[in-house]
């Protein structure tokens, strides 16, 4: 079963919660859509480590005759990404006084939407993909693959997803990071984050 990093001991709040800034992307935060919104789906996170909006994923076909709780979700690979993670209508994540960002753990539910659904999601980018923000560039002109040791979008022409970088936010983002020593996820306004059709 997964864990999260919990500190107990401090008892200061979560900052960046309760913003009245409006500038940036908040990563995992899927863009209203009413066309889109019934496509938004639930799965069990399987796996040891815990997920948050915005991670790719990868939807592993049910056992038959399996509970009717959604499909098994595991952490998405380079090769291989079916959906991404997004924190709407997913209130039961667990934030700590040491990890502010949302997160789901091993055995509970998490949201996403599948390639194809057509929702705009928020995503972690690489220097390379916000390098492309220079309105020259066509929004379907590169292809892009998951990055599962950065958490992020990179570019990958050769066995990319066809996805559209619809916009870059360089700066006023909220993009989830998590600290590789302590294993806790806290948000970082310095990383760029790029609007997807996914």
């Amino acid at each position: 079963m997964g864990s999260i990093s919990f500190d107990p001991f401090k008892t200061q709040g979560s900052s960046v919660n309760f913003t009245v800034d409006s500038n940036g992307l908040t990563q995992g935060d899927a863009q209203d859509d009413p066309a889109v919104r019934l496509k938004l789906a639930s799965g069990v996170v399987t796996g040891t480590d815990p997920m948050w909006g915005g991670v790719g994923i990868i939807e592993l076909i049910p056992a038959a005759m399996s509970k009717i709780t959604g499909s098994k979700i595991a952490p998405a690979t380079a090769t291989s990404c079916s959906g991404f993670t997004v924190f709407n209508q997913a209130y039961h994540g667990i934030t700590t006084p040491s990890s502010q960002v949302p997160q789901y753990t091993s055995g509970g539910s998490v949201h996403y939407y599948r390639l194809g659904s057509g929702a705009r999601i928020p995503l972690q980018i690489s220097a390379a993909v916000a390098a492309l923000a220079t309105d020259t560039v066509a929004m379907d002109a590169n292809k892009f693959a998951w990055d599962p040791t950065n958490n992020w979008i990179d570019i990958d022409n050769t066995n990319g997803m066809p996805l559209k970088l619809l916009a870059v936010s360089t700066t006023g983002n909220l993009a989830a990071v998590q600290d590789p020593t302590t294993k806790s996820v806290n948000w970082d306004t310095t990383k760029p984050v790029g609007l997807f059709l996914i």
